[in-house]
């Protein structure tokens, strides 16, 4: 008999057939059980795949009990006689069949003991989760988590929507005052406006234990709100409440002061007097002024005009009601980041800014936006202690408030604080889970103190947030030259990204660590030169100019990049008669001269730079002056003086990293250079497993 027929043979004996089909039907039941459990007490989505595995993992124990041996016959007894010899094959008989049935026994046995191990392993982990897991979700460092969700306009008319959102901005904004409470930011509740998915879904995305709903309806003199306070995991209303008033400022302020209280009373929460008394104040009496506030913060700043629209917004709510503190305090912060992000870097409007956040706090010197508007100015001006100071003072207003907690993060970041930096920007991506920023925020402090393994652990929770977006890819290219650099690998990094990778969205951002990825991933590639055109950076001729002369100009002077380093050079000097002290200009003027052998002009733009934005002054920009500073060395062949401000930068925090000094071909002519090889070899990443 061949060994297939005989296996074949001792598988029907054993009757493995029928035990494993009906353990595969008891497993498809219990899976479909647990499916059901799972959705229905809001348990994690991994536990029924846990569940399969527990199953899957039962079944070879079953085949294995399949095969057990029977017990051997017990020996023959000698027959003396006839009647001895048929009671010994009697007794054999018997013998094989108890044997038969007790293998039988032990394989049905065995195969339920193995099915109810793994179901009893399950349902360990799945009440841990219920006792312990919801908990620390509901309790974060001991706090009650809620998520507000977009409330519904019941008004009719589009006009209401800035009411309404209004309305729900605001309770919000009451409840990040609340320090017992964890509330989740705007941010991550607004995408699940219109939403299909059930309360226990977004519940679990955001990490919550509670959700409220609401809906506002504005007509005429009156107003009718509705809220609703509900437990996600039991879909149970823990408390209800429909407003139905005169539309008066005293009524709004009241109604959102009441829906706070009651919140915290059903979580029960501490609230504290201070805190009490704050969520009570009224901002102002005038409605139309409130309406102009509430319009200004409707219209997000998607783009210049949009900024402009809303500061127009924002004068027009004060000068109606020159006593709303709070419209001062967002005028202000509307003027800090026009400077801040470039669009307006003039004295006047930081004289805006500094004149609308001086009168809110003159008005009420203890408003938590106040002290979050001048600590954006100082962080605007590089007064980071000062702006850390007034941000922790906003912070103790408003300790829950994701966009206070980030700008701590930054300011604690730019003093070198970067274990603080750290936690502040983590504590962020708590308060605001559902905002690839929030995550992007924290993998670039990691990356800048190069733990780059857990940077990419939030790079790709940034990109699982937003896939649509291409920063984040850009990002997560830079941390892999800077980790091992794998050029092969950053490149990839951007084959992965939605759309392909146009060089505004490379060059876009930080332009030392832009410049640096571009060079080092473009070099070489012919078709990369020719789609470079000034038109497709129209916004920044300067970048486009380096970015050019990087690729012709390493590696020697070319007419194509002497050119390209003398356009750059005409509008640096345009920009630096009327922004002298803006470091960034001058440290991109020498590189320019640099390019141009113009080695007295480029050291002396290059030094003054990094005078004025030091390292110590600024922990994130001031690296960046060192870096360029070294880069105007090694285009003019100081190869000594460039290797001091490395071995500068790779002892600090900064985006610069021995790996990548290997693979950007600016740095080649240091590579055969002994201090260099040392230098990189000091501070090698180990390997990547």
């Amino acid at each position: 008999m061949s060994r297939l027929k005989r296996l074949i043979v001792e598988i029907h004996r054993h009757s493995l057939w029928q035990i494993v089909g009906i353990y595969l039907g008891g497993a498809w039941l219990a899976y479909e059980i647990i499916q059901g459990i799972t959705e229905g007490r809001g348990l994690p989505e991994w536990l029924p795949a846990f569940a399969l595995v527990l199953l899957v993992i039962g079944l070879p124990f079953v085949v294995a009990t399949a095969f057990v041996r029977e017990d051997a016959a017990p020996p023959p007894l000698e027959p003396s006689t006839p009647e001895a010899e048929a009671a010994a094959a009697q007794a054999q008989a018997e013998a094989r069949r108890e044997a038969v049935g007790r293998r039988r026994f032990l394989t049905l046995r065995n195969a339920v003991a193995s099915f109810v191990v793994a179901l009893a392993v399950w349902g360990v982990v799945a009440t841990g989760w219920m006792l312990f897991g919801e908990r620390a979700v509901a309790t974060e460092d001991g706090r009650k988590s809620i998520a507000v969700l977009p409330f519904e306009n019941l008004s009719g008319n589009e006009e209401a929507e800035p009411f309404t959102n209004g309305i729900h901005d605001d309770i919000l904004t009451q409840l990040y005052k609340i320090a017992d409470l964890t509330p989740i930011s705007r941010t991550s509740v607004m995408e699940y406006r219109s939403t299909t998915k059930n309360l226990r879904q977004i519940a679990n995305e955001l990490g919550v234990a509670t959700v409220l709903e609401g809906g506002v309806q504005r007509s005429g003199h009156r107003v009718r709100i509705n809220v609703q306070l509900i437990d996600a995991r039991t879909d149970e209303h823990m408390w209800a409440e429909t407003y139905d008033l005169e539309l008066t400022t005293e009524n709004i302020f009241a109604i959102q002061t009441d829906v706070a209280r009651r919140i915290a009373e059903a979580l029960r929460a501490t609230l504290s007097p201070e805190e009490d008394e704050q969520i009570a104040a009224r901002p102002t009496d005038n409605l139309q002024a409130y309406d102009y506030y509430l319009r200004g913060r409707e219209q997000r700043p998607t783009g210049p005009a949009d900024r402009y629209i809303r500061i127009a917004m924002y004068e027009k709510a004060v000068e109606l009601d020159p006593g709303f503190a709070q419209a001062y305090a967002a005028l202000a912060n509307s003027h800090i980041s026009m400077y801040w992000w470039y669009l307006d870097r003039t004295g006047e409007r930081l004289a805006s800014a500094k004149a609308a956040v001086d009168r809110a706090l003159q008005l009420e010197p203890d408003l938590p936006g106040g002290h979050n508007a001048l600590g954006a100015y100082y962080s605007a001006i590089k007064d980071f202690e000062r702006a850390r100071h007034h941000t922790l003072i906003a912070l103790a207003g408003e300790p829950n408030n994701a966009g206070f907690v980030i700008q701590l993060a930054g300011a604690q970041a730019r003093r070198g604080e970067w274990t603080q930096a750290i936690a502040s920007f983590k504590r962020a991506t708590v308060l605001n889970p559902r905002s690839p920023g929030a995550f992007w925020n924290t993998a670039a402090a990691l990356q800048f103190v190069r733990q780059y393994a857990e940077a990419e652990q939030y790079f790709d929770r940034a990109i699982s947030l937003g896939p649509a977006g291409t920063f984040a890819y850009v990002a997560k290219a830079r941390l892999y030259l800077a980790w091992h650099g794998e050029v092969d690998r950053a490149r990839r990094m951007l084959d992965d990204a939605p759309r392909q990778m146009a060089v505004r969205d490379i060059l876009g951002g930080n332009i030392s660590g832009s410049r640096w990825l571009f060079r080092t991933l473009s070099y070489g590639l012919p078709e990369t030169v020719d789609t470079l055109t000034l038109e497709s950076l129209s916004s920044d001729s300067v970048t486009y100019y380096f970015a050019k002369a990087d690729l012709y100009g390493v590696g020697g002077p070319t007419e194509v990049a002497i050119a390209c380093y003398d356009s750059a050079r005409a509008v640096l000097e345009r920009r630096v008669e009327s922004e002298p002290e803006e470091a960034r200009i001058r440290s991109l003027l020498g590189i320019a001269y640099a390019g141009l052998g113009d080695r007295a002009g480029a050291i002396r733009e290059g030094t003054r730079a990094v005078e004025l934005l030091p390292v110590s002054r600024d922990a994130m920009d001031g690296p960046e002056m060192l870096a360029h500073l070294s880069e105007m060395y090694v285009m003019l062949g100081d190869y000594d003086l460039a290797i001091d401000q490395l071995e500068v930068l790779l002892s600090i925090p900064s985006w610069l990293s021995a790996a990548w000094l290997e693979v950007d071909p600016l740095w080649a002519p240091l590579r055969d250079h002994p201090r260099f090889q040392a230098l990189v070899e000091e501070y090698a990443q180990p390997a990547s497993n």
